[in-house]
């Protein structure tokens, strides 16, 4: 009897807890209900989508009239490459004229009544692939001396195709916080008749230049630039080392001014040879790049050296 009503004791109580329970939901139910307000929410239909479009990552070296091809063929400054980057899949046709007069053999000024001087029109055509750049450059140069005590009785002058260059640059590094890296080589092919042309720079001999650069951002207008490389010289008669310092400076949203120290180390004895480089790139379209340059010499070691270089140029993008 005693088991009995204890255990209808707890069916009760477990009753009116199940119904305090259900009164609490029906409760907060309809306290929800009245704080709905179908007038608060907007409602986006799937037509209203636009799915991102997926871009080549730009987060650090922003595009700029400073983009355009140097010397070596590729993506840089006037005669420094740069990990900068341009939009994959394009090819680039780009040329470059230059003029110096020939002052100097090794450190040795010529005699005043000696004189020559050189120009150089080179044509570079730029592949742009998604990791890499490749480039081929031809030079045509055009020469006159009449040097007879420096040289030996050398008094000629010549037209001709000079050294080809085929270059390669990774581009694939990813951007850091301020900056991006990159490498790549250069190798310089004797063509045509290498020996004819030699007062206009050409090499008797095959060479191969490997790089690294870093480019980093150091304003929104202001990037710096810092090359370091070798070159190797098939004969080993001209190996050295190079570095290429450079700064752009965005003047204007067309206009961008660089300035760049190029210089070669051959060894001890002051064989290096160093230029200061400045010039101005303009670009009055998206394709389109003009660039204008002055070369001012300030330590030589060329076989047929130059105290101030003009070159003009342009690079074109399609």
């Amino acid at each position: 009897m005693f088991r009995a009503s204890n255990n209808r004791s707890c069916c009760k109580r477990q009753y009116l807890a199940c119904c305090l329970l259900l009164a609490l939901l029906l409760l907060l139910i309809s306290g929800t209900a009245e704080a709905y307000d179908p007038a608060g929410y907007e409602i986006y239909s799937v037509a209203d989508y636009t799915p991102p479009t997926v871009t080549r990552d730009r987060t650090v070296l922003k595009p700029s009239p400073r983009n355009a091809i140097n010397s070596d063929g590729m993506g840089g400054f006037f005669v420094g490459n740069t990990a900068d980057l341009f939009d994959p899949e394009q090819l680039i046709l780009s040329s470059r004229y230059k003029y110096h007069q020939l002052t100097s053999s090794r450190g040795m000024g010529l005699h005043s009544s000696e004189e020559g001087s050189v120009s150089t029109f080179e044509s570079s055509l730029t592949w742009v692939g998604k990791w890499a750049e490749w480039a081929v450059t031809v030079p045509l140069h055009d020469w006159d001396l009449s040097a007879p005590r420096t040289f030996g009785g050398y008094a000629d002058s010549n037209t001709g195709i000079g050294n080809m260059r085929l270059g390669w640059k990774a581009t694939y590094l990813p951007d850091k916080s301020y900056y991006r890296f990159a490498y790549g080589a250069v190798m310089g092919i004797t063509t045509g008749n290498p020996a004819r042309m030699l007062p206009a720079g050409s090499k008797n001999s095959d060479e191969l230049k490997l790089f690294g650069c870093v480019t980093t951002s150091e304003t929104d207008r202001a990037t710096a630039n810092l090359e370091l490389g070798t070159v190797i010289d098939s004969e080993s008669d001209d190996d050295r080392f190079i570095y290429r310092l450079g700064m752009s400076y965005e003047a204007t949203e067309h206009v961008s001014l660089i300035g760049e120290v190029a210089g070669d180390v051959l060894g001890g004895d002051d064989k290096d040879t160093m230029d200061l480089v400045m010039g101005i790139r303009v670009q009055p379209t998206t394709t389109w790049t003009l660039e204008f340059v002055y070369y001012k010499n300030l330590r030589t070691y060329r076989d047929y050296g130059w105290d101030e270089q003009l070159q003009a140029g342009y690079t074109l993008r399609w």
